[in-house]
């Protein structure tokens, strides 16, 4: 394929062909660009391991979530039923049958 080189040597059809062409070509050129998500802070249970031991309480959850860096907090307990979905951003408050907390984990 040839292009113009001089506006006066190319027919109409030929410089709309190159314009057109320019134009659908240009908003794709962002697309190239590498996206840049922010950092995404995720769970870290083992920030909260000073809880383990302790009996259970919403505040103490609450602040075991606010050490680990989680979104939420879930308290899991003995013959529970819960989801198994994983969430990398929730804190896990496993207690036993007396309510004292065994474990965290995140998910």
């Amino acid at each position: 394929m040839r292009f113009c080189i001089h506006q006066a040597t190319c027919s109409r059809g030929t410089q709309a062909l190159i314009t057109s062409g320019l134009l659908t070509l240009a908003p794709l050129s962002g697309l190239a660009q590498p996206a840049t998500a922010p950092a995404q802070q995720t769970c870290a249970a083992g920030e909260a391991r000073s809880v383990v031991g302790q009996p259970y309480s919403p505040e103490l959850a609450e602040r075991a979530r606010r050490t680990a860096g989680a979104r939420e907090v879930r308290k899991i307990e003995p013959g529970g039923a819960y989801t198994t979905d994983l969430d990398a951003h929730r804190l896990n408050v496993e207690v036993d049958r007396a309510g004292i907390v065994r474990d965290l984990r995140c998910g």
